[in-house]
């Protein structure tokens, strides 16, 4: 498998979008995208949760129809435990909630979840139609046994017991159809007590984004990480053969990927899943290289014989397209038509190909716009999968936060850091738009975003130096960032349809600019 998932919780793309991204994925060498759809289609079994734009049925069949005529497997994937925020939000779904007044998790052992789940599956399977697979999430569920029925269910099984009992009884519908389930491994490898009950017929996608080669640590689920010199003993235990399938003589370094081979040696057919995007990105541009190696390294593994290959998830949270994701979504089709290559060589064969020259100031402008300050991340300005409205006073708020905190100078310290960062990479960028003679959308893009850094910094600065007490002007930054915004909502508006978009532009910028204009008033005055 050589798969892209394509993450429609936040950005809701246009079909002509879509389409444009699903001829570049079959030419790059994709076989396979799995749809998050959640709410972007018109629903049947929960309308109420379905988006002012979503999909018609007739028309999300179109783009099905599309995928398959490009050689792409559409698998959908349904969310049947946690990442329900779209449906818990609403006041007619809450009392389905593992914890009342929480909004991420369903409650497994709830008498009316199974059956609403199920027929929800069902309206998933007569959409897309003829299946050879199904992505059943299921990742991520921290809150499980927090309700009463779930933790006397857990005090007499297992939280291993809880997770598995409910996957097994969606996955078996699936299975008595020929279709294979899918679920995220996260959970049944942190959960692991029971892992000889779920179902060897279900498929496992072993994601990770912060891990690669030559780290010095790798994740444990329900560890964390364990660095390569002090490995605990109950972690060699139980892991060490696939750790160190070779031996853990002085001077071998654990396997990164062992979760995989653990798996697979568990009698499970397993893909690794880097990811484009993911936690830690900025709302304007990657982690470039942390995206690259960690997906470059990841395919690597997944091209293992006894492995199923590998699927680049794309994190639509953060907000950034897919055209500032080009380089690590070319990557696993690279990797398996070129196992024996470096990443190094990829970055050449990139630049040459894309923008027609062989000038590398591209990577290292990609790189100073990877890091983030405040007012740059969906932590700090509010906003997550929940989709829900953020206050115009979280940035004055959060502000107030920060210097009853002490934190002040770390923060405003961090912002000049990454200004001068931002500065430089986008005078590279601008360099570089000289040199290549191709690709120029894609560098409109990466400027775009570089420009909103630059822009973002020092508002923040201003800001963070008036909370010091600093007489400091914002009116320009005001100014050239509503001019940003009116720019991005233009790019945006052949991707994303016009809610969610409107919706976006305000958690980029509507509590920034409620702030700056509160500066402004006050320095008028």
């Amino acid at each position: 498998m050589i798969g892209f998932h394509i993450d429609m919780n936040i950005a809701q793309f246009t079909e002509a979008y879509l389409a444009k991204w699903l001829h570049e994925l079959a030419r790059l060498g994709y076989d396979t995208v799995v749809w998050e759809v959640e709410n972007n289609v018109r629903w049947e079994t929960c309308p109420e949760c379905v988006s002012p734009d979503a999909f018609t049925k007739e028309e999300f069949r179109r783009i099905l129809q599309l995928c398959r005529n490009l050689g792409l497997e559409p698998i959908p994937l349904f969310q049947p435990i946690a990442h329900c925020e779209y449906v818990l939000k609403l006041d007619k779904y809450k009392y389905l909630a593992e914890k009342q007044g929480s909004i991420d998790q369903y409650c497994p052992r709830h008498p009316d979840l199974l059956p609403f789940l199920k027929r929800w599956v069902d309206e998933y399977a007569e959409l897309f139609g003829k299946l050879q697979h199904f992505h059943l999430g299921a990742d991520e569920a921290w809150a499980l046994g927090t309700c009463g029925k779930c933790a006397e269910y857990v005090r007499s099984h297992s939280l291993s017991d809880l997770y598995i009992e409910h996957v097994n009884a969606l996955a078996e519908p699936l299975i008595q159809r020929g279709i294979t389930p899918i679920i995220w491994a996260d959970m049944a490898l942190h959960h692991n007590e029971a892992l000889d009950k779920l179902s060897r017929d279900i498929m496992l996608f072993d994601w990770f984004y912060d891990r690669w080669h030559g780290r010095g640590k790798f994740w444990v689920w329900g560890k964390g990480w364990v660095y390569d010199e002090n490995i605990p003993l109950d972690v060699l235990d139980q892991f060490g053969e696939y750790l160190f399938p070779n031996g853990d003589e002085p001077g071998r370094s654990p396997e990164t990927f062992y979760t995989a081979d653990y798996l697979a040696a568990e009698g499970f057919r397993a893909a690794t899943c880097p990811a484009s995007s993911s936690y830690g990105d900025n709302v304007f541009s990657p982690r470039n290289w942390h995206h690259m190696i960690n997906t470059f390294d990841s395919c690597h593994k997944g091209l293992q014989a006894d492995l199923a290959g590998s699927c680049l998830t794309s994190w639509s949270v953060h907000l950034y397209p897919w055209e500032l994701q080009l380089a690590a979504i070319s990557i696993p089709p690279y990797v398996a038509e070129n196992p024996h290559s470096t990443i190094e060589r990829f970055q050449d064969s990139f630049v040459r190909s894309r923008f027609g020259t062989v000038e590398n100031g591209f990577w290292l402008a990609c790189g100073l716009l990877s890091k983030s300050c405040l007012f740059t991340h969906t932590s700090s300005l509010g906003f997550d999968k929940a989709a829900l409205p953020v206050g115009a006073d979280h940035v004055q708020r959060t502000i107030e936060k920060i210097s009853s905190q002490g934190l002040l100078d770390r923060e405003l310290n961090n912002a000049i850091g990454c200004l001068a960062e931002y500065r430089k990479g986008l005078a590279l960028l601008e360099a570089f738009g000289e040199a290549a003679s191709t690709g120029q959308d894609i560098l409109e893009a990466w400027v775009l975003a570089a420009r909103n850094l630059v822009n973002r910094a020092e508002a923040t600065a201003a800001l963070l130096e008036r909370a010091r007490g600093s007489v400091v002007r914002v009116e320009h930054f005001l100014e050239t960032m509503r001019s940003l915004r009116e720019e991005t909502d233009r790019f945006y508006e052949g991707v994303i349809k016009p809610t969610r978009r409107r919706e976006m532009m305000e958690w980029m910028y509507g509590s920034m600019d409620a702030a700056l204009s509160e500066a402004a008033g006050q320095t008028k005055g």
